[in-house]
């Protein structure tokens, strides 16, 4: 490539990505602190991909690991080994040894839980509370599997011959195995933070807490009605809670029902209570999952594109072009234009990468979370299918049990009654809340949203025609021309400030402001005085305080109106030169793109003497969004015209010459 304004920052980020992963330390060079700073910064779009691992897998352990404690306590509660005699199920009590060492695997797992509780609420350093929670997990799972692994030995002598396991055993089997999977996501966790990836302190924020809070509770509350109604209605444990959890999930199988007056009686309150702290996991789990999570996808989807094609520009490929057809030299595009024009195409670029990103974060979304649905499903129903072999159940009959229960649906025609099935039922039921919530959130992002546009277009059609005419709604709709339209609304020449009120798109006029008691009115009443003194420099420096007071308020209100706002290149132009801090302040962008003295972005060039849009720190690539990147920017700006400000006046020669002023022009106060 032969375009200076590109050519260099594709070329650096280029030699930058063939190197393996930014190891200095591997070249024998160790990295410096600002560089090591830019490594772990959680507002780097390189952080996003360590997300799972300083957040996601954490707060995994915090939901699941009272989950296995319960699954734990199951196992203790009911003897392992059941005799039916007669039709009528009797208990085998279990040798003393198995009952200490499953009691003991519990105690380990509960001091890591709350061990884990301590770590993040900072009560106990990282350092100390991982290899506890970590140690104390794998000795949880390592008892219960040996502990399995020796009952199944007992299970086979001669004398057991015709005793079956039941719901206890197999619960022993779920603790451990989700014992082992969430130790093993907490090593993982270690790792990247020893490896310098993210801090080693839980930085949990009050969503998060509040999911795991919500669990717990839930976990407390199933253990607690499925106690209470043991005891009411003569059940087993293990079988009210089998009762409990299809109550609460509203599946209503109803093979097993309360009889008694006062079981039928506390359904009211114990059913809608469980109901709510349900809706509540829910509602975390979407605010987290499907609002952070899918952040940090889009982040991860977006640095990758740009990596991309940042390598094939750099390389000159051909195809490229038809994706990112302005950005090459040799196009038509880039034919005599000049350094605003290149500086907007790589605009344009950076646009198009996110909106790439968008678009392939909303369907890898939907088809990892359609791909989990289906294996829960699949593999559910093939566990049933096992599970009720004596009953004769064909996979298919199977297949549908476990649909219609997934669904809610609970038309109780199908029902587990094996200790195995019961017992998986749960843990199976349980997994499926946060799966189906995220399978449906994500068909609402896409495929409901794309059967309403057919909608709309076949009512424009047909009874109901619009403003656009069928053609152009057609491609719309199909995405024809999606190339163009990106092209025009990205580039800033045609979309403007559209949603900006009146009376601050001013065009740079430093008119007064409606609110006279404001700091901007202030300071406008400063840059009146000054003028009339014929003083241009203190006129320009109150003109420029009172552009970033103006500028930082109206971000505030679209940060509490409308944080997911785009800026356009006029826009983007103006708000950079007014963050460098010119010594003439710069105006509002005009219709044309010029400022009032006839430059074309003239203080946006100087910006980016030392940084591209391209750029892997790039604001529009980011973890930020743009209101919020441009509001920590301008309050930056406006902090540091105060402190130059503040030094100014307590320096000798600024006092004299403010007496000196004051004593000549009394008027400027």
């Amino acid at each position: 490539m032969n375009d200076p304004g590109l050519d260099d920052a594709i070329a650096e980020e280029a030699s930058v990505l063939d190197r393996p992963s930014g190891r200095q330390e591997d070249q024998g060079t160790a990295p410096t602190e600002d560089e090591n700073q830019t490594r772990i910064d959680p507002q780097h779009p390189e952080a996003a991909r360590w997300w799972l691992a300083s957040t996601a897998y954490p707060l995994t352990a915090g939901t699941f690991g009272p989950m296995a404690s319960a699954f734990n306590i199951c196992s203790l509660v009911q003897s392992w080994r059941i005799e039916i005699r007669n039709d009528v199920a009797q208990d085998v009590s279990d040798p003393n040894w198995i009952i200490g060492i499953n009691a003991a695997s519990l105690g380990c797992a509960i001091l890591s839980n709350l061990v884990l509780s301590l770590n993040m609420a900072r009560r106990i350093r990282f350092e100390v509370a991982q290899p506890i929670i970590i140690l104390g997990w794998y000795i949880s799972s390592g008892l219960l599997i040996g502990l399995l692994a020796a009952f199944k030995v007992i299970m086979d002598r001669p004398e057991n011959t015709g005793l079956l396991y039941t719901q206890g055993y197999f619960y022993a089997a779920f603790a451990a195995g989700l014992y082992f999977i969430i130790s093993s996501l907490l090593v993982l966790t270690v790792y990247g933070a020893y490896r310098g990836h993210y801090s080693r302190e839980y930085k949990l924020t009050n969503s998060q807490r509040t999911l795991m809070l919500h669990t717990i509770i839930f976990i407390i509350y199933l253990l607690g009605g499925a106690a209470v109604y043991s005891r009411i209605e003569s059940w087993r444990f293990l079988d009210a809670l089998y009762w409990a959890d299809f109550t609460l999930l509203t599946i209503g199988i109803g093979n097993i029902v309360p009889i008694t007056h006062l079981g039928r009686g506390l359904l009211f309150p114990y059913a809608v209570g469980g109901i709510v702290v349900l809706g509540l996991i829910i509602s975390s789990i979407r605010k987290l999952m499907l609002e952070h999570g899918r952040q940090k996808m889009e982040d991860l989807l977006t640095a990758r594109t740009r990596r991309f094609l940042v390598k094939e520009a750099f390389s000159n490929h051909r195809h490229l072009r038809r994706l990112v057809p302005h950005l090459g030299t040799d196009s038509p595009e880039a034919a005599g234009c000049s350094e605003r024009e290149r500086r907007k195409r790589e605009f344009i670029m950076m646009r198009q990468v996110r909106q790439l990103a968008t678009v392939q974060r909303k369907w890898l979304s939907l088809i990892t979370s359609l791909v989990l649905w289906m294996a829960l499903w699949l593999v559910g129903a093939a566990v049933f299918w096992g599970s009720e072999k004596h009953r004769h159940w064909t996979y298919f009959e199977a297949l549908y049990f476990a649909y219609t229960t997934l669904l809610t649906i609970g038309y109780g025609d199908f029902f587990p009654i094996s200790s195995l099935g019961k017992a998986f039922f749960v843990f199976w039921s349980l997994l499926a809340v946060p799966t189906i919530t995220i399978l449906i959130s994500n068909i609402g992002d896409t495929l409901i949203r794309f059967i309403r546009d057919i909608t709309i277009f076949i009512g424009e059609a047909t009874i109901l025609p619009g403003e656009q005419p069928f053609l152009g709604r057609a491609k719309d709709l199909l995405h024809v021309s999606w190339t163009d339209k990106w092209l025009q609304e990205t580039t800033g020449e045609k979309t403007g400030s559209q949603d900006i009120p009146d009376n601050e798109n001013n065009n740079g006029d430093s008119s007064q402001p409606q609110n006279g008691d404001t700091i901007e009115a202030e300071e406008h009443k400063k840059e009146e005085s000054a003028r009339q003194r014929g003083d241009i420099a203190a006129e320009n420096i109150h003109h420029y305080h009172y552009l970033l007071f103006r500028e930082v308020r109206k971000m505030m209100d679209y940060a509490t109106s409308n944080l997911s706002k785009e800026f356009d290149y006029l826009e983007w132009e103006y708000y950079l030169a007014l963050i460098a801090g010119r010594d003439k302040p710069p105006v509002s962008p005009s219709a044309d793109g010029r400022d009032d003295d006839g430059t074309q972005g003239s203080g946006e060039a100087q910006v980016f003497r030392d940084w591209s849009w391209i750029d892997k720190n790039s604001p529009l690539l980011g973890q930020k969004s743009e209101v919020e990147w441009l509001l920590g920017a301008l309050t930056e700006a406006l902090e540091r015209e105060l402190r130059r400000a503040s030094r100014a006046y307590h320096s000798p020669e600024a006092s004299e010459d403010v007496d000196s002023t004051a004593q000549s022009s009394p008027q400027a106060d």
